[in-house]
């Protein structure tokens, strides 16, 4: 599994500096309406793009995580107090009510 992590990492690498190399073409961004626009090559704002994407979904990703968590160690608490009420429960004494062994007997 390492071995196909790391392949896919070398190739992944590759791919971005070839993508890089055939895209330095000058590309004009304007972010802001009153200010003059930027200049950068096509590579560096389809990465940052992706970058931004890649954050985005890891913090969404670190949040639910965060969510699932605290909902498995609440529920890991729910069923330990479950587990302690059904122990207690077994070890109460039996006891046959005693209107009911009249009954029998009649």
């Amino acid at each position: 599994m390492k071995l196909l992590s790391g392949l896919i990492k070398i190739a992944a690498t590759v791919a971005i500096v070839i993508f890089s190399i055939l895209n330095t073409a000058p590309m004009s961004i304007n972010y802001f309406f009153d200010r003059p626009a930027i200049s950068l090559p096509i590579f560096i704002v389809v990465l940052s793009a992706l970058l931004f994407g890649v954050l985005l979904s890891g913090l969404l990703y670190s949040m639910d995580r965060f969510r699932l968590k605290r909902q498995i160690s609440s529920m890991k608490k729910q069923l330990k107090k479950q587990e302690d009420e059904m122990v207690r429960l077994r070890n109460i004494p039996f006891e046959e009510p005693k209107d009911i062994a009249k009954k029998d007997e009649l």
